[in-house]
């Protein structure tokens, strides 16, 4: 019996330590319980990891546009002191010619219109034409050409022909010279967001939407339900929300 009692008392130090331990334990039971009935709406950082991701990926696309520039003007350099080589060579075997400016006075460019490439012989769908076919449009190079189809696939097609104005290094002028020779089709329909569903870094890839927007959209389906219009969105994003961006949205 003595033996037992013995077994069964505890030091100072050691009740300490129980208590503690029980304590923690009664702690962590709690806590879990709360969670259970209260769990977080929002993920933070995975919100967080989407924008980090998406950002990215721009900074990735804005590198590849300008690697694909500087190779373009290498080419172009390139040809053009082939060029020159060939015509001082000609002129020195042939002292008796004279050189004919072009009746345009303009050089070629990797990113501008080819004089020997064909010239448009009817409007082209702005939704389906592939980079060979843009590179008909005058003053349009191999390089818009696929600005412009990257673009198109960033936003879902385009809606508008005003809207090939927001492709890099698109400016009025050259946009005027274009603009009688593109089309979109009526029936057109756009690749279009679900905006009750979509996960975050989805929306975040559209042009029309930044990390502040998504956000927002987010939030508001997470804690009042489902998104029925545009009215209603425009309420929701009140920072000026771009106007085309009704063209791809999906409220089902």
């Amino acid at each position: 019996m003595d033996n037992f009692k013995k077994f069964l008392s505890f030091s100072r130090g050691e009740r300490i330590a129980i208590i503690t331990i029980v304590s923690l334990i009664v702690i962590i039971l709690i806590i879990k319980y709360l969670l259970v009935l209260n769990p977080p709406k929002r993920d933070y950082f995975k919100h967080d990891l989407d924008s980090i991701i998406a950002r990215r990926e721009r900074v990735m696309d804005s590198v590849r546009i300008a690697d694909s520039v500087e190779k373009a003007r290498h080419v172009v350099g390139t040809r053009h002191a082939t060029s020159e080589k060939s015509e001082k060579t000609y002129r020195k075997d042939n002292p008796s010619h004279k050189e004919v400016p072009h009746p345009s006075g303009v050089r070629n460019d990797n990113l501008t219109h080819s004089v020997s490439a064909p010239i448009v012989r009817e409007v082209i769908d702005l939704n389906v034409a592939d980079t060979t076919i843009l590179q008909q449009l005058p003053g349009i190079g191999a390089a818009y050409a696929k600005w412009i189809v990257d673009y198109r696939d960033k936003l879902g097609g385009y809606c508008e022909t005003e809207q090939l104005l927001e492709v890099y290094r698109m400016d009025t002028n050259r946009f005027n010279d274009i603009e009688r020779f593109v089309k979109i089709d009526s029936v057109f329909v756009p690749n279009r967001l679900r905006i009750n569903s979509d996960a975050f870094k989805v929306l975040l890839k559209h042009p029309y939407l930044e990390y502040d927007d998504v956000k927002k959209i987010v939030n508001y389906r997470e804690q009042k339900g489902m998104i029925a219009s545009w009215e209603q969105l425009q309420k929701i994003l009140s920072n000026g929300i771009n106007p085309k961006l009704r063209y791809y949205i999906d409220y089902q």
